[in-house]
């Protein structure tokens, strides 16, 4: 397991400076953020001299943070999810970054997840059959509130069923969309063998909400659920991605610390 960030966090900043908290915090691996505006248009630059300033900085990265919605109301706006997707797919084949994180869908008012789950199938099941021999995976995230569900989730990756799909499981958001504790481990063994990639958040319930805090200083059971993860075969990029309301780069590189700190535990 590489450990390291999601640079998400830290969007309005420089791609140099990205790297110097990278480097700061002792990390291993990167999601770099794949929208046209992060970094002060990072994207505007070629792809080789990207490139070569994150290797510079000994870090890899291993997720790009792709975006797509596929709660459309017609077949027109899925066609125009999967092209916006497949152009983040074709900027990680270029990067050589082995997983794309993607989003199933968002709410929308007085639709249901019923009115727009053949799509999210459609829609995936499309950019996996355009991507299927670029060497990448898509990583859908339980995000958002419309389908932040362990067992739809695992309803749409069988019914696509493509060896590209897989899940970013990010350890927070089932309990930050209203999941209690146990659900969310739950959540987490089902869809455990088919991870390719995790954002890690930890926290709380505090008066009902869920409050994000640096790795290791919640509740979640971070090292049960890496070990788990780790039991079903589970070997790839654990960054990250800290929302909470403290200081983002002291609670981030503390997180990264303690998330290294898990790892070698496992490993020995």
């Amino acid at each position: 397991m590489q450990v390291g960030l999601v640079s998400l966090g830290m969007h309005a900043e420089p791609l140099d400076r990205v790297l110097e908290v990278a480097v700061l915090a002792g990390a291993e691996a990167i999601e770099l953020n794949g929208r046209a505006t992060v970094h002060q248009n990072l994207w505007s630059e070629p792809i080789e001299m990207i490139k070569a300033k994150i290797e510079a900085a000994g870090i890899k990265v291993t997720s790009l943070g792709g975006y797509c919605d596929f709660a459309q109301r017609n077949d027109e706006g899925v066609a125009e999810q999967v092209e916006q997707f497949v152009a983040y797919c074709r900027v990680a084949r270029e990067m050589g970054v082995p997983v794309v994180r993607a989003f199933a869908g968002d709410v929308v008012e007085g639709y249901t997840l019923d009115d727009f789950y053949p799509r999210i199938v459609q829609g995936f099941k499309a950019v996996c059959e355009r991507v299927a021999d670029w060497g990448i995976r898509v990583g859908i995230e339980n995000h958002g509130h419309l389908i932040n569900n362990g067992d739809q989730l695992l309803s749409v990756y069988r019914e696509v069923d493509s060896p590209v799909l897989g899940f970013t499981l990010d350890t927070g958001n089932f309990c930050w969309h209203g999941h209690p504790i146990e659900t969310a481990y739950r959540f987490s063994e089902e869809l455990a063998p088919y991870v390719v990639s995790m954002h890690i958040k930890d926290g709380r319930f505090e008066d009902g909400r869920f409050q994000f805090m640096p790795a290791g200083r919640g509740d979640l059971d971070l090292p049960g659920i890496l070990a788990t993860l780790r039991a079903a075969g589970f070997d790839g990029p654990v960054v990250s991605e800290f929302e909470g309301a403290g200081e983002y780069v002291a609670s981030t590189c503390a997180s990264v610390a303690y998330l290294r700190g898990v790892r070698d535990a496992l490993e020995r």
